[in-house]
C-alpha cells in the first residue's frame, strides 16, 4: 500500500465516531462479574481439587510411601490409591494386576510368572522392592531412598496420609478389577471403618465398575462416588442420559481426559455431577481443562496443578493479530486480576529477547490485554511467551512480519468462519488443517462465536451481558486446535452478525456495543482498527497484497429498509474509504475481507442481510444493498482495477464465483466463500444475478475453509477449497492480470 494513503487513514479515524452512534455507549460499567451465572463451563465446587495419581509419580516410584510424601509436600488435596487384593485377602496400594512392573517380582519369584497379585501373599509382596524400578527408569529423578520402598497395604497407606498430611489431605480410591477380588467391597469398608475415615467428607471411592460403585452406594450411602470412564464405555451413548441415569449412584465422572469438551461438562454439571479427568501432566492440558470448568485433575504432576490453582495464570491461550511490516498486537487472557508479561525475540530460544512488554489485566475486560508490539524486522518470524509475572506457567506462540513495502513476497493465508453455530461446538478439526499449512496469516471472516445461540457457556441464550459474550468466546478458546492456530500465526478478524445477534443493524440494535466490547476484548485488533470503532483497515503483505478488511456491521442502514441510492451497508466514509484504497493500490492482489456475500441471497425476504436483494427468489423484493454495492462494482469496472477479490464466509457452503458486472465477456472480479467451521451445513442455491455471477464451483454439507496463496514471480493466485482434515476439493490458479 501506497505511503500516501497512510495519513489519509489518520485523519478518517477521527471522523467516524458521528456515525456510530452507539459507540458512545461501549464506555464498560464498573465493579463487573465476569462469571456469567449460567455457564455450565465452570467448576461446581468451591475448590478445584489436586488429586495426586498414584501419588507424586512423575517425581517418584508410584503407590510408595515416598511418593505420596512429596505428594502432599506439593499440596494435594487428594491422594489417589489405587487397589489390588493379595493371595490371603489384604488390599493393597497397586495400579497393576501383575507385579512386574513396577517391582522386582521377577528377579525375586522367577517361576511364578505371569506374577499376578492374587496368586502372592501379602508376606510375599512385602520382600520385593518397588522404588528401584523408577531410578532405572528415570535416571534423571532418581534418588537413593527409593531403593527399597515397599508395596504399602491400604491400612498403611491410609495412616501415612492421614499422619503427614495433618488431616488435611483426602483419600480417593479405586477398585480395580473387582470382578478378579470377590469380596474387595467388602474388605475396602472394613479398612475404612477401621481406620476411622468412612464419615471423612474428604473421602471419594471410585472404579470403571458400576456394579462396585452400587454395591458400595448400599454399604456407605453418604460417601461419594466417581464413576470413571474410558473412550470405549461412552461410545455411541447419550452423554445427558448417561449421566441423568448415573447420577442416582454417583457424585461424579472421572472421564479420560480427551472426553472432556463442552456437551461433556454440560452434561455433568447440569446432573450436578462433578468432573475429574485423568491423566493431566503438561501445564497446556492442566490449564486448558481449568478452562473447561472441570472439578479437580488427577496428575502424576501435583505441584504444576497447583501452581496455576494458587496464582493468576495464562487461561485461554495466547494470540497475534493486526500484523505489518513493523508492528503487532499480542493477546493473552489471565483467569483474574494479573500483569501479563510478553517476551519477544526473533530467536526462539530467547536468549537474544528484544523486546518485553507488561500489560495489566482487569475485570473490566475480563482479564484479557491487547498490547501492541513496533519496532519489528520486516519479513521476519517472531517468537513470543506470555506469563502472569506471578506463575511460571509459559504460553508460547510466534508470527511472521509482513515484507517490506515495495518487495513482492509469495504469501498464503487461510480464511473461514462460523464457528458454534446451531449445536455444533467444540471441538472442531477445520483449525488443525489450517494449522498444519503454516499459513502466513488466518484471516477470520466473522460469526466468531454465535452469541445468539445455546451451548454450554450460555444454555439461556440469547446473550445478553457481556459476562455472556465473553463466556461464549472463551467456550471457543477451549478448542486445542484454535488455541493452537491463534498461537502459531498472526489473525485478522473480522465480526458479523453472530457476535451480537442474528442480521443485526450496529446502530439500530441495542445490543451492538456490549457485541463490539467483548469482540475488541477477544481478538487482537491494532488501535487503528479499534479507534472509534470503526473496525475497517488495510493491511498489507509487501506489493504482493493489499487486505481491505471492511466493517459490514457498524454503519448499515436495518435491513428492512427499502433498498435505494441512500441505503448503506458501509456507511459513506466507509465506502468512500475502499474505493479509494482500491484505485491507489499498487499491490499485485486487492482483497476484500468482506463480512457478508455479493450474490448470495441471505436474511429473510424483505430483510436481506448481504448486499443482494435475491430477484431470483422475489422479483418485488425491495431490500438489500445492491445501490451501494453497485456504486463499489462500478468503481472497480470503470477504474479498470484488476485482481480484485472478495473473500467472505457467512452463507455455510463454499463458492467460487466470477463476476462480469458490465457483461462485456471479461471478468470484473471474484468472488471466494468458504465455511462453515463449525455450524450448520448448508447446500448452494440460485445465485442473484444483478452483477453478472457465475459460479466457478460450489458444494455443501461439509465443514471446510479456504486458502489463497499468491505468487508473484509466476504472476498467480490459487485459490483451494479444504475440508476439515485438510483435503483438498476445489483448487484453481488465476492468472493475475497486468
Amino acid at each position: 500500500m501506497k505511503k500516501s494513503l497512510i495519513a489519509g487513514l489518520a485523519c478518517l479515524s477521527l471522523t467516524v465516531t458521528s456515525a456510530v452512534p452507539w459507540a458512545v455507549l461501549a464506555a464498560p460499567k464498573k465493579g463487573i462479574v465476569t462469571d456469567n451465572g449460567q455457564s455450565t463451563l465452570r467448576p461446581i465446587t468451591s475448590d478445584v481439587a489436586v488429586i495426586a495419581h498414584r501419588g507424586a509419580s512423575a517425581y517418584g516410584p508410584e503407590h510408595t510411601l515416598a511418593a505420596y510424601k512429596q505428594a502432599m509436600q506439593m499440596k494435594a488435596d487428594y491422594m489417589e490409591f489405587d487397589l489390588q487384593m493379595t493371595k490371603d485377602g489384604h488390599l493393597i496400594a497397586l495400579h497393576d494386576e501383575t507385579l512386574e512392573r513396577t517391582t522386582n517380582a521377577k528377579e525375586l519369584y522367577p517361576d511364578r510368572a505371569p506374577w499376578q497379585v492374587k496368586d502372592f501373599t501379602l508376606d510375599e509382596i512385602k520382600r520385593l522392592d518397588a522404588g528401584s524400578w523408577f531410578n532405572a527408569a528415570f535416571p534423571n529423578m532418581a534418588k537413593k531412598e527409593y531403593v527399597g520402598q515397599r508395596v504399602p497395604t491400604l491400612e498403611e497407606a491410609i495412616k501415612f496420609v492421614k499422619q503427614k498430611g495433618n488431616g488435611k489431605v483426602g483419600l480417593y480410591m479405586e477398585t480395580k478389577a473387582p470382578n478378579v477380588y470377590p469380596g474387595m467391597e467388602e474388605k475396602l469398608i472394613d479398612i475404612l471403618k477401621k481406620t476411622n475415615v468412612l464419615k471423612d467428607k474428604h473421602l471419594i471411592l471410585e472404579s470403571f465398575s458400576e456394579e462396585s460403585l452400587r454395591k458400595l452406594k448400599t454399604m456407605a450411602p453418604n460417601v461419594k462416588l466417581i464413576q470413571l470412564y474410558t473412550a470405549d464405555m461412552l461410545k455411541g451413548k447419550d452423554v445427558y442420559q448417561e449421566f441423568k441415569r448415573i447420577a442416582e449412584y454417583a457424585a461424579g465422572v472421572g472421564p479420560s481426559k480427551e472426553l472432556v469438551v463442552p456437551t461433556f461438562m454440560e452434561a455433568a454439571h447440569q446432573n450436578q455431577l462433578l468432573v475429574h479427568p485423568w491423566t493431566v501432566n503438561s501445564q497446556d492440558d492442566l490449564a486448558a481443562l481449568l478452562s473447561l470448568g472441570v472439578d479437580g485433575e488427577f496428575t502424576n504432576n501435583p505441584d504444576l496443578l497447583a501452581d496455576l490453582l494458587n496464582k493468576p495464570y495464562i487461561s485461554h491461550g495466547a494470540a497475534s493479530g493486526d500484523v505489518t511490516d513493523s508492528s503487532a498486537v499480542l493477546w493473552a487472557r489471565a483467569n483474574g486480576p494479573a500483569n501479563i508479561q510478553f517476551e519477544v525475540s526473533s530467536d526462539p530460544s530467547f536468549k537474544h529477547r528484544s523486546i518485553v512488554t507488561t500489560s495489566h489485566a482487569d475485570a473490566k475486560h475480563d482479564f484479557t490485554v491487547n498490547v501492541p508490539v513496533n519496532g519489528l524486522k520486516p519479513d521476519t518470524t517472531y517468537y513470543y511467551r506470555a506469563h502472569t509475572v506471578s506463575s511460571k506457567y509459559t504460553v508460547n506462540g510466534s508470527f511472521k512480519t509482513a515484507p517490506e513495502q515495495n518487495s513482492l513476497k509469495p504469501m498464503t493465508m487461510v480464511w473461514g468462519g462460523d464457528t458454534g453455530g446451531q449445536g455444533e461446538i467444540p471441538p472442531y478439526n477445520t483449525f488443525q488443517a489450517m494449522s498444519a499449512l503454516n499459513p502466513d496469516f488466518f484471516l477470520f471472516s466473522g460469526d466468531t462465536i454465535y452469541a445468539d445461540n445455546k451451548t454450554p457457556a450460555v444454555p439461556n441464550p440469547p446473550s445478553e451481558t457481556v459476562q455472556d459474550f465473553w463466556s461464549k468466546y472463551k467456550e471457543n478458546r477451549t478448542d486445542a486446535g484454535l488455541r493452537s492456530l491463534l498461537q502459531k500465526t498472526a489473525t485478522f478478524s473480522i465480526w458479523d452478525d453472530h457476535e451480537v445477534t442474528n442480521d443485526f443493524s450496529g446502530p439500530s440494535e441495542s445490543l451492538t456495543p456490549t457485541g463490539l466490547r467483548a469482540f475488541k476484548d477477544y481478538w487482537p485488533i491494532s488501535g487503528e482498527r479499534s479507534s472509534a470503532d470503526k473496525l475497517y483497515h488495510t493491511y498489507s503483505w509487501g506489493n504482493t497484497l493489499d487486505m481491505m478488511i471492511l466493517n459490514n456491521r457498524g454503519y448499515r442502514d436495518p435491513n428492512t429498509k427499502t433498498d435505494g441510492p441512500d441505503k448503506t451497508m458501509l456507511g459513506e466514509e466507509q465506502l468512500k474509504w475502499l474505493q479509494q484504497q482500491l484505485l491507489d493500490s499498487d499491490a499485485k492482489v486487492k482483497l476484500v475481507a468482506t463480512s457478508v456475500p455479493i450474490s448470495v441471497p441471505t436474511g429473510k425476504a424483505n430483510a436481506r442481510d448481504g448486499w443482494a436483494n435475491g430477484d431470483q427468489v422475489d422479483p418485488n423484493d425491495p431490500t438489500g444493498y445492491e445501490n451501494e454495492f453497485k456504486k463499489i462494482s462500478n468503481f472497480i469496472v470503470e477504474k479498470e482495477i484488476k485482481n480484485v477479490f472478495f473473500v467472505t464466509t457467512d452463507v455455510h457452503f463454499a463458492q467460487v464465483i466470477k463476476y462480469d458486472a458490465n457483461q462485456d465477456g471479461k471478468t470484473d472480479y471474484h468472488e471466494l466463500i468458504s465455511g462453515p467451521i463449525g455450524a450448520v451445513k448448508i447446500n448452494p442455491g440460485t445465485l442473484d444475478p444483478t452483477f453478472g455471477p457465475e459460479s466457478m464451483y460450489a458444494e455443501g454439507d461439509f465443514f471446510n475453509f479456504g486458502v489463497f496463496q499468491v505468487d508473484p514471480a509466476n504472476k498467480q493466485a490459487t485459490v483451494e477449497i479444504r475440508d476439515e482434515n485438510g483435503k483438498i476439493h476445489y483448487s484453481h490458479a488465476f492468472q493475475l492480470e497486468e
